[in-house]
């Protein structure tokens, strides 16, 4: 399984790379037009190598009827613009944008209401002397009426660029933080507003809390056009690693902006019996995005992947949901519930 992981990251790479050779005209050059073509390109695009109609209940053939007679050649960017909103839209999937020189979309969040979170209220409010690690992106310390709970928040999976000449050492300074916290009876790990990364990160951070080697997911990747064409099952696996690990009692915080490897990180944490969710569900985008460009230098992106747990539940489109009694939603930055109801678990 661990060879065709890296198989699949190498296939992966090579496809993304191949559309963006095609991103020469980006922003200013000029190309000869044909909306319609530009169009059914695109469509034809999505309904090959999408692979979460079914998990998106969306008729893709419908959409291509209601949209399609919007399309004429004389039509402006603008225009067109507007259509491929309609067209996309329905999908409802964060990890589905376009890009172009005067506006951006995106399918999820465009409509999608915010969490209210703030990091700088939570450590003004409640953490003692807030300190910050591997490239500031981990920020922890102990709460301020009771220093045996600690806290950790981490806002990302990756940092920079993430291409072929990322640097992505910052993941193992996790151990930094969780050494000064060690000897907490308790940690609130909070990845509110975490939006995603590397999956690398992912399994570097969460084998610090890992006490049972498990695996969580299993990707699988659109192979060919056909609607049910999907590779072999890619198992995602939370393994123990560093020489620092923490196992008392976990809070995880998420929120609906905890996204694609923030969900994955809190899939792998779900599965630890030491560790209990709060807050709202997460986003409900697990898929790797794929970065096409149409003909004009137009950027968008494709989901290709269908992730499941072990048990074949998909959380496309849900997300990882807290148990009742913990799933609580923010309505304030004053008041945050969902650290409230952290520290009364530690308690």
């Amino acid at each position: 399984m661990k060879k065709n992981s890296i198989v699949l990251i190498l296939i992966l790479w090579i496809i993304a790379l191949i559309p963006l050779q095609s991103c020469t005209f980006f922003y200013g050059e000029s190309v000869n037009l044909s909306y319609t073509e530009m169009f059914d390109s695109l469509w034809k695009d999505y309904n090959e190598t999408y692979a979460l109609f079914n998990e998106r209940g969306v008729n893709w053939y419908e959409e291509y009827q209601k949209c399609r007679p919007l399309v004429n050649d004389d039509m402006t960017d603008q225009e067109f613009f507007q259509v491929l909103q309609k067209l996309l839209y329905p999908l409802k999937d964060s990890h589905v944008y376009v890009k172009t020189p005067f506006a951006s979309l995106n399918s999820g969040e465009d409509n999608a209401p915010i969490d209210v979170f703030s990091l700088n209220e939570v450590c003004r409010q409640y953490i003692n002397n807030p300190k910050k690690c591997g490239n500031n992106i981990i920020t922890y310390g102990r709460l301020k009426t009771d220093s045996a709970i600690g806290y950790i928040h981490v806002a990302a999976f990756s940092s920079g660029q993430t291409g072929v000449n990322q640097n992505q050492d910052w993941a193992s300074e996790i151990d930094i933080a969780i050494s000064e916290l060690i000897d907490t009876r308790c940690l609130i790990l909070d990845v509110r507003g975490n939006r995603g990364g590397l999956t690398g990160n992912v399994s570097q951070i969460s084998g610090r809390f890992c006490a049972q080697n498990k695996v969580y997911a299993i990707s699988r990747t659109k192979s060919g056009p056909g609607p049910n064409d999907f590779g072999d099952g890619v198992e995602l696996e939370i393994r123990s690693k560093g020489n620092v690990l923490y196992l008392n009692p976990i809070i995880l915080l998420t929120n609906a902006q905890t996204m694609s490897a923030g969900e994955e990180f809190s899939m792998a944490m779900k599965s630890q019996p030491h560790v209990t969710q709060v807050g709202n569900h997460t986003c409900g985008v697990f898929s790797l995005a794929l970065e096409r460009c149409l003909v004009n230098g137009w950027k968008y992106s494709v989901s290709v992947q269908l992730v499941t747990d072990p048990q074949g539940n998909i959380p496309e489109g849900k997300g990882i949901v807290p148990a009742p009694e913990n799933l609580i939603i923010n309505t304030s930055l004053d008041q945050d519930l969902q650290m409230m109801r952290a520290i009364e678990l530690c308690n």
